[in-house]
């Protein structure tokens, strides 16, 4: 699918590879299949200190230097200069410090821009970013909602139950569903690296696999609870591997260190995404712990069901889309130790159950959330009354 007139789109995210985070993987893919398809893009993203990314496709990165810098928040008001000249401009929310520059060039530009706003997730937070979040939900978000054209959610099961969803009903006619996608010609299924499970010693070892930012932008990945699970897992038979890097990661081996489960809990650190899939691979199954709306989809089970692994996940609004439970994967509630391991061992007793699980994860990946057919519902979206 092809515009007949060759339309300028502007990618706006907070965080962008090689950091790794849910919503950059977004922007990456998204930048790239449309770039691949003819389509100008160019992402814009705050610049980061984190490592090289190894570009082969057609779309273009400008990194912006901040005013202002918090964690993964960061305020670029020239980005509304840069702005003027796009067509399309796809604001990924939560970009606090480009909703100003983002909202200022839809309102000069008026009906010669469209604006795409793909919210992502629920602002949440803990003590008092969660005052300040609130405050900015109604207060910038209903402004923003007005002069957008199109709002993106990733389900509906997320909207319904996502603190925007009174403000949504107002603005009913913009709201679009569009989940995430993957890869699937680079997660597939494979044997087990054997270098790797010759380094971490997984010789007729079962391995549960976490992957994800261990920063405090990620507090909410429940990896505390996961090690917890570790420790009344009373088996000898499994490992965990934690797969990711941030400031957090001393403290879940504080954690590790203090149940004595130095043994069998391996922390790999960052993993480029070159090598990710041979750990996916390595798995018997793979959770996602998270433990509040914060987490609205998870990629990352995407990319586990892609290479046919059972998943085991919170029971989130959004999550609970992507695992059907008895099908691909099991749920447990959010913060529920005992359940989380209730669940894992009903696969680690299982293994043909978990085998038909993942292949019916890698069905499901197939059939629903392959990049190329995400990206042909953005076309429409963006196409629509143009």
């Amino acid at each position: 699918m092809v515009m007949e007139q060759k339309l300028k789109i502007a990618q706006v995210v907070s965080t962008f590879p090689p950091y790794r985070g849910g919503m950059g993987n977004v922007a990456f893919n998204l930048a790239d299949n449309l770039s691949r398809l003819g389509y100008e893009v160019t992402v814009f993203s705050p610049q980061r200190h984190f490592g090289h990314l190894n570009l082969d496709s057609y779309f273009k990165i400008h990194r912006l230097q901040p005013q202002l810098r918090y964690g993964n928040a960061a305020v670029v008001l020239q980005l509304f200069f840069y702005l003027l000249k796009y067509d399309i401009v796809h604001y990924h929310y939560p970009f606090l410090g480009a909703s100003l520059a983002t909202t200022l060039a839809k309102l000069i530009k008026g009906k010669k821009q469209k604006l795409i706003v793909h919210y992502h997730m629920d602002l949440v937070g803990q003590g008092w970013k969660a005052a300040i979040f609130k405050i900015y939900n109604w207060s910038h978000l209903r402004g923003l909602f007005l002069i957008a054209d199109k709002i993106i959610v990733t389900s509906d099961d997320y909207l319904t139950k996502s603190l925007i969803y009174p403000l949504a009903q107002k603005y009913w006619e913009k709201f679009c569903i569009l989940p995430n996608g993957v890869n699937l010609d680079y997660f597939k299924p494979a044997a087990k690296d054997p270098a790797l499970t010759h380094k971490y010693q997984l010789k007729d070892k079962k391995v549960i696999l976490f992957v994800g930012a261990l920063d405090s932008a990620h507090y909410f990945k429940g990896v505390n609870y996961l090690i917890k699970a570790m420790e009344n897992l009373s088996r000898e038979d499994i490992k965990l591997i934690i797969v990711g890097e941030g400031e957090l990661r001393s403290v879940y081996e504080d954690m590790v260190n203090s149940y004595d489960l130095n043994n069998r809990v391996i922390f790999t650190g960052y993993v480029p995404d070159e090598e990710l899939v041979k750990f996916y691979n390595l798995a018997d199954i793979f959770v996602l712990p998270s433990i509040d709306k914060t987490e609205a989809f998870g990629m990352v089970l995407l990319e586990a069901m892609a290479c046919a692994k059972p998943v085991v996940a919170s029971s989130l609004p959004g999550v609970r889309e992507v695992v059907e439970v008895k099908k691909n994967g099991r749920l447990f509630k959010p913060k529920d130790v005992a359940g989380l391991v209730e669940q894992l061992n009903v696969l680690l007793n299982q293994p043909e159950l978990a085998k038909e699980y993942g292949l019916y994860g890698r069905a499901k990946v197939e059939a629903c959330y392959s990049w190329s057919k995400i990206t042909e519902e953005l076309l429409k979206i963006y196409q629509a009354d143009l």
